[in-house]
């Protein structure tokens, strides 16, 4: 009977790991609130080694406009035989940032309930002769403020191909750019006011032009866990039930997106 059981966790854990070949969780990214591969993937001392990056990523970001991304796994000791990735674009208090759209072959983007995006492998491929994968995906910058800093993070798995969870190597990178004035859109850079501030949770929107608007307000913690959200009705929304403390609310307006912070007391 304890033979069973060895061989049907063996099994059981064989098809986890071949199901994250195909299509990896979500939320591996080692950004802020993420996870890291490596939870899985335990780390030996292995000839196997690499590198992951992102290719195409602004440094100064014009709202609204859509970049061509290129993620790259190499394979920097060409002893690895498969090559995967996961990445995440975060912006203000580690929210998502802009929209990533068209995956290339063998590659998908995926939307969470906790309010993150990430473009990931799907699946992982076997290393061609340069030893180098790449992916692309369109990246679409966030209406947010002048300055407002947008950062990616990137996770690879430079793995040998065995679909264990040993022998493989995970590598990590991130860059950043910052939100500039668009020439033809100019966003504001005054925070909208979110009041009483302290307060319990019927909440009140103005923007920096006087207006009392409509959309939706989304609640994150500090580490950017999506909390909930709350439609918003001339400026007047309920926060979701919360524990006191301090929290994250992107107010969405008209395809914009402003932050502000909220103190529940």
């Amino acid at each position: 009977m304890n033979k069973f059981y060895a061989f049907f966790t063996l099994v059981s854990a064989l098809l986890v790991l071949v199901s994250y070949s195909a299509n990896p969780p979500d939320g591996m990214t080692g950004a802020p609130g993420d996870s890291l591969c490596i939870e899985c993937h335990i780390p030996v001392n292995t000839p196997i080694n690499g590198e992951i990056s992102v290719d195409g990523f602004p440094s100064s970001i014009t709202p609204g406009q859509t970049y061509a991304l290129t993620i790259s796994n190499r394979n920097t000791t060409g002893d690895a035989v498969k090559g995967g990735f996961q990445m995440t674009i975060l912006g203000p208090f580690n929210t998502r940032a802009g929209n990533m759209a068209k995956p290339s072959d063998n590659s998908t983007v995926t939307n969470t309930l906790a309010g993150r995006q990430y473009f990931e492998h799907n699946p992982a491929l076997a290393y061609p002769d340069s030893n180098v994968i790449k992916w692309t995906v369109e990246w679409t910058a966030p209406e947010l403020a002048a300055g407002s800093t947008i950062t990616w993070y990137a996770a690879g798995n430079v793995a040998n191909g065995d679909f264990d969870n040993t022998g493989d190597r995970i590598v990590t990178a991130n860059g950043k750019g910052s939100i500039v004035l668009a020439a033809t859109n100019e966003i504001t850079q005054q925070q909208p006011s979110l009041y009483p501030n302290p307060g319990t949770g019927n909440l009140y929107i103005v923007l920096a032009d006087g207006t009392h608007p409509d959309g939706t307000g989304v609640f994150y913690s500090l580490t950017g866990q999506y909390l909930g959200e709350s439609v918003i009705q001339q400026g007047s929304f309920n926060a979701p039930e919360l524990p006191a403390g301090v929290y994250v609310v992107v107010i969405k307006t008209n395809h914009k997106s402003q932050v502000v912070r909220w103190t529940k007391i």
